[in-house]
């Protein structure tokens, strides 16, 4: 049985401020710094999230593509050369560095962001809309992998945003998102339950290490609790499908102890996380409620036979083994994240 498409989260961009490049006038007038000018220009319009994501992420990439030309010759660049970007989460907080690899891990990273947009806005119930949307989640993920790593060593006073905490948070979510994707395929096609188990089992590992990174520092309250609560309701979710799936493959086998026991789990990791996360979108909830029913029609089913029939033991929870997970997603490589001819044909 497959379920309706939940809501994605997308990953909003970092701003910048207007950066002067070169030092020596003459080269105002040359074709090359012209281009690497508007190009620069184009990277702090007045609303970024209204631009179509794949416009504006073929900009990025442009701009990504001149700065890594005109590195080759740094004695050209001004002596007093300096970038600043602010923080994508929270945009008051501010990092100015005269640093090109700053510079071009700001810009993969807002390459991840309009990936993500992308993903997050594909109708995912049209056909082919699951797998251009893991794609994309895929090539976010390895944009902010990837950022992060740029800015190793950059110092202390790097921005929340790009650092290690936050990088692998990021790429998790995404991975998460991706494994989603998967997880809806698998339904569409009419997998076993067995195997739909083991793809919801992963996208609620790639949650809960996502979940586990925002609720300690240095994320702590650094992003809005409306995403916390999303992350914290999603691992939940899927926690609960892994186990519902699971349970309909035990009942196929009349592993009916072990059944009631995975229902009742799933069930119990449902009703905590609605009662404790807040502000997800209603939607969200609205498919955990869905679930639950389903799981209480079939823990109903499983009690009736149980005591009529069968008089099996139910395990304690704890006693419970871990399900098998597998995970059908990966991050994207820095050269598929900057592949100019997967990005042409994306837009033609």
């Amino acid at each position: 049985m497959s379920r309706p498409p939940s809501p994605m989260l997308s990953v909003p961009e970092k701003k910048t401020a207007a950066a002067e490049l070169f030092r020596d006038r003459h080269f105002f007038n040359s074709e090359f710094f012209t281009e690497l000018r508007e190009a620069r220009a184009s990277l702090s319009p007045p609303a970024p999230a209204t631009q179509d994501p794949s416009s504006r992420r073929a900009l990025l990439l442009r701009y990504h593509r001149l700065i890594a030309y005109a590195r080759e010759d740094p004695c050209d660049f001004d002596d007093n050369l300096s970038f600043t970007w602010h923080d994508a989460f929270r945009p008051h907080l501010r990092r100015t560095a005269a640093s090109l690899r700053f510079e071009k891990a700001a810009v993969v990273f807002n390459v991840g962001a309009a990936s993500s947009r992308t993903a997050a806005a594909v109708d995912r119930a049209e056909e082919g809309g699951v797998k251009a949307a893991c794609g994309e989640f895929q090539r976010a993920a390895g944009a902010f992998r990837a950022a992060g790593e740029m800015m190793e060593g950059e110092g202390e006073d790097a921005v929340v945003d790009m650092g290690p905490e936050a990088s692998a948070m990021l790429e998790r979510l995404m991975l998460a998102q991706a494994q989603e994707c998967c997880f809806e395929r698998a339904l569409a096609a009419g997998t076993s339950p067995a195997a739909c188990s083991k793809v919801a089992q992963q996208a609620a590992l790639y949650y809960e290490e996502a979940y586990s990174s925002v609720v300690i520092p240095p994320l702590q309250n650094h992003f809005e609790r409306s995403w916390v609560s999303y992350i914290q309701l999603k691992a939940a979710l899927f926690n609960a499908e892994a186990n519902y799936r699971y349970a309909i493959e035990l009942h196929e086998k009349t592993e009916i102890g072990e059944e009631i026991a995975r229902l009742q789990f799933g069930i119990n990791a449902i009703v905590d996380a609605k009662r404790a996360a807040r502000g997800a979108p209603g939607s969200l909830y609205d498919a955990a409620s869905r679930l639950e029913q389903d799981m209480n029609q079939n823990l109903e089913r499983a009690f009736n036979e149980n005591n009529r029939i069968y008089l099996m033991r139910v395990p304690a929870a704890k006693l419970l083994a871990p399900l098998p997970a597998a995970s059908l997603v990966r991050s994207a490589s820095m050269s598929e994240i900057l592949d100019v001819k997967a990005e042409t044909d994306h837009q033609s």
